[in-house]
């Protein structure tokens, strides 16, 4: 049987979490752009026998309260570690999709008591990884018209998006119209175009990421069409300390298209990543 998601009352904060929170691990879950808690749903189930997990609405998105104007990813940090704080969940194992593995990484830099081990999935850390097309929603002139455009054109797609469970059991087609829909109905585009500019705003170069102490999982899709797995290899190679897991067949979102092997891949890390001692390389299911 599946496990129970509960949503977590938390006074604007949007979550929902799994498993005993009375469990040795503790798993933290930041969604990418355009997406929301939701998204890691299988997750939470495949995981809830072992772990307690935790996903989180980011400012802007589903459940929780938009971020001040003039905000940036450090703040977001400090929020993620005021939420831990608000939760009582003193240590985690960190994992960020996308545009949330480098809110993962920003809070493993800036609190690095709180995070005792990072996983980044398909993490855009940097605006060189990023596709052209993602910088035209910073437009003064032109974003919020190009969003909202995209958001009429993604319609029909997230209403066969609204017939996929969130607890689905992976492929491609089905995993994508769930995600479209958690896009077109758990986001608004002025908070798209400001969780845009976070992004843009705080590149993390290979020099500022090896000041993270905590070890690191990255894992991503071989067939990933918006951060290139040539990326995440040169990344690596720049960080021998640090292990790629990639997933042949996976676009974007591996814990969407494979979420048992996913979770898989996160129990092994959690099992085998006891101390500092690296695992470097690249590995595959």
């Amino acid at each position: 049987m599946a496990a129970q998601i509960k949503t977590v009352f938390l006074e604007g904060v949007g979550a929902i979490a799994a498993g005993s929170p009375e469990s040795s691990e503790t798993l933290l879950y930041l969604h990418g752009w355009a997406c929301s808690k939701e998204l890691w749903c299988g997750a939470l189930q495949e995981m809830s026998g072992w772990s307690y997990g935790v996903a989180l609405d980011l400012p802007g998105t589903g459940e929780t309260t938009p971020a001040t104007e003039n905000s940036s990813m450090v703040d977001m940090a400090r929020w993620v570690a005021e939420t831990c704080a608000r939760l009582e969940l003193a240590s985690v194992t960190l994992i960020g999709h996308s545009l949330g593995g480098n809110l993962a990484a920003q809070v493993a830099l800036d609190y690095p008591e709180l995070v005792c081990r990072l996983v980044l999935v398909d993490a855009a850390l940097d605006r060189a990884s990023l596709p052209k097309r993602a910088f035209w929603t910073l437009s003064p002139r032109y974003g919020m018209h190009g969003l909202r455009l995209m958001r009429l054109a993604s319609e029909p797609f997230a209403a066969l998006g609204r017939r996929a469970p969130d607890n689905h059991r992976g492929g491609q087609w089905l995993a994508m119209a769930r995600r479209t829909r958690l896009y077109v109905d758990k986001n608004r585009d002025p908070d798209l175009q400001q969780q845009m500019r976070w992004l843009c705003e705080n590149p993390l170069s290979v020099q500022r990421l090896g000041a993270i102490t905590a070890p690191v999982l990255w894992i991503h899709g071989v067939r990933d069409l918006t951060i290139p797995i040539t990326y995440a290899r040169e990344a690596i190679r720049a960080l021998p300390h640090w292990t790629l897991h990639t997933v042949p067949g996976s676009d974007h979102s591996p814990m969407d298209y494979d979420p048992d092997g996913f979770a898989r891949i996160i129990r092994r890390f959690c099992q085998e990543k006891q101390t500092l001692s690296p695992i470097p390389g690249e590995a595959n299911p």
